[in-house]
């Protein structure tokens, strides 16, 4: 079992396309690591204008001079050979060439990913990725191109781990795989997927179900949810989707559609006493990915997705070849998994109480013990009384009233500017004193509510 960097490490080298040997060698991967049921779809398979491509190789890539010396070598990176390139064999003149070169513009050394062909497979080209500097290099007037790649119908595979819970509601915990040598993109997510799952898996009991869908950009999740039935894809409660959470900045918290269920706002409240450099926005409005299809019309799955960001756009080594395993920010990684677990409890343990008793009770009586006492109002001269401390205070004044077998916890957490797991650890002492009844909330999104100016 690898832990997160390892498994980044193991898989990069990989030449990944949507439906690839590739990606064949990745999922097997995976299964060493959790016991994932594999989805094929065979190549050519449309839903909605959406294609499976086809089973793509690349069997030689080189460009020499007219002398035969070795110019280029396109097999010598996951990343030289366009993905989706047609074959192509014969002389070009230097002009021509270029027009089939591609390369990233922040840097001048690394190659770019190229992947428009994979979502385009109607159009019919060939190409190259290369250095800048490598493209400025070119001196000859003519070259010699031999690349001959193969395209098979094969089948795109899609990992699903589920982990049962007490309900069959699940939650989706999405990322991808199918660029080649892209590291914080996605294969941070995908090593922080499979940790979260191990954790969940530790925990002596899950109140839901919780599903890793480990798959092809877009297609994946797209030809995933059109193979569900009706009465599977309605127990899909909520999501999440994690991309580029191993460098880039701060996290960044991009909310579903609605913006505000129960995940969101869980989410925002793990971030909010979790993490010290964060920021969020609406729906489509830090990155574009699979929330896209799990949050479309007739699925309806609220999908925020957690990402990293220092609110300028992608990180600097953004599909190219720096997106390397050297990239990835151990403690990034943890700080991740972390926020995750901490928005994953929230949801688990949101409740609504129902109180055993009428009238004030006396909170500091030693048979209850429950007054937070943050000062004694009698002293003279005691330190200034803190946020936090009238944040309590003013909670120990409203709780009772919250009682009422309709108010949540995240309800409260929200309201009181308090930590959930504080308030629900709170909350739980009054149970133990047989003061309140405890249940879990219903499984309907809390009512909508304005969300926080952060």
């Amino acid at each position: 079992m690898r832990n997160m960097l390892e498994l980044i490490r193991t898989l990069s080298p990989l030449r990944m396309a949507p439906n690839s040997a590739g990606l064949d060698q990745c999922v097997k991967y995976l299964c060493e690591e959790l016991p994932f049921t594999i989805h094929e779809f065979p190549g050519g398979l449309e839903v909605n204008g959406w294609i499976v491509p086809k089973k793509w190789e690349v069997i030689e890539a080189r460009i020499t001079d007219l002398s035969g010396n070795l110019v280029y070598d396109g097999m010598y990176h996951p990343l030289a050979v366009i993905g989706y390139s047609q074959s192509f064999t014969g002389r070009v003149s230097k002009d021509e060439l270029k027009k089939h070169l591609f390369y990233p513009t922040a840097f001048d050394d690394a190659l770019v990913y190229h992947c428009d062909l994979f979502y385009k497979p109607f159009r019919k080209e060939w190409g190259f990725s290369v250095t800048k500097q490598f493209f400025d290099s070119l001196q000859e007037e003519e070259y010699e191109v031999k690349l001959i790649t193969s395209f098979e119908t094969g089948s795109m595979k899609v990992a699903e781990y589920v982990l049962p819970g007490e309900e069959k509601e699940s939650i989706v915990i999405n990322a991808h795989n199918c660029h080649a040598f892209c590291c914080n993109d996605d294969l941070a997510g995908v090593a922080a997927g499979i940790e979260v799952m191990r954790r969940l898996a530790a925990l002596p009991t899950r109140r839901f179900t919780y599903r890793l869908v480990v798959a092809p950009e877009h297609f994946g999740s797209i030809f995933y949810l059109n193979s569900l039935s009706t009465s599977k894809a309605k127990k899909l409660k909520w999501g999440f989707f994690l991309e580029m959470v191993g460098a880039g900045g701060g996290l960044a918290l991009q909310r579903s559609f609605l913006g505000d269920t129960l995940i969101d706002r869980a989410f925002l409240n793990a971030l909010t006493f979790g993490a010290e450099n964060w920021w969020t926005a609406p729906f489509r409005k830090i990155v574009g990915n699979d929330e896209t299809c799990w949050d479309s019309a007739g699925y309806e799955v609220p999908f925020p997705s957690l990402s990293r960001s220092n609110g300028k756009g992608h990180f600097p080594e953004y599909h190219t070849s720096r997106d390397s395993p050297e990239l990835i920010n151990e403690q990034l990684m943890e700080e991740t998994v972390r926020i995750v677990m901490d928005t994953l409890f929230i949801v688990e343990n949101d409740a609504v109480m129902t109180k055993n008793f009428k009238g004030l009770v006396a909170l500091s009586h030693p048979k209850y013990d429950l007054y937070q006492a943050f000062w004694d109002p009698s002293e003279h001269g005691r330190k200034q009384i803190s946020e936090e401390a009238r944040r309590w205070n003013y909670l120990m004044d409203c709780l009772p009233r919250y009682f009422d077998g309709k108010t949540r916890l995240i309800e409260i957490a929200e309201k009181h500017q308090i930590p959930f797991k504080n308030v629900f650890d709170y909350v739980k002492k009054f149970k133990a004193k047989s003061l309140i009844n405890m249940k879990p909330a219903p499984i309907e999104n809390p009512m909508p509510r304005e969300l926080p100016p952060k």
